[in-house]
């Protein structure tokens, strides 16, 4: 029973930092720290509970993050692939069409739509 708590525990700390840190850089080292694991069991043992690895969960995070910026349509594309802290526009383009299969400025014209009031 206390194993699991514990790992429970870990891992709630783990996704904790991850969400409070999502504008910065946030390495395997860095996560492993948090979970008191070196990089490799950290890595593992993260991919086996949550189904993906660490670097791939962050980017979901980062890209679920910049949709709802996208929903309400007050950033520049530019800004919110910064906030999501990709390096250009045109990568977080890439990585946005990649997961979803429409680039930022479909999405937002897509939600905008589902925004308009019906008369």
């Amino acid at each position: 029973m206390r194993r699991t708590s514990a790992r429970a525990c870990r891992q709630r700390r783990v996704l904790d930092y991850i969400s409070a840190n999502l504008d910065g850089d946030i390495t395997l080292a860095d996560l492993a720290r948090v979970a008191g694991l070196s990089p490799f069991h950290f890595a593992r043992k993260f991919t086996l509970a949550m189904g993906m690895s660490p670097k791939r969960y962050v980017s979901r995070m980062r890209l679920d993050q910049a949709m709802a910026e996208l929903a309400t349509g007050r950033l520049p594309l530019a800004q919110i692939a910064l906030n999501a802290g990709f390096s250009s526009q045109a990568s977080f383009t890439r990585a946005f069409r990649r997961a979803t299969s429409i680039t930022p400025q479909e999405y937002r014209r897509q939600r905008a739509l589902v925004r308009v009031p019906w008369i």
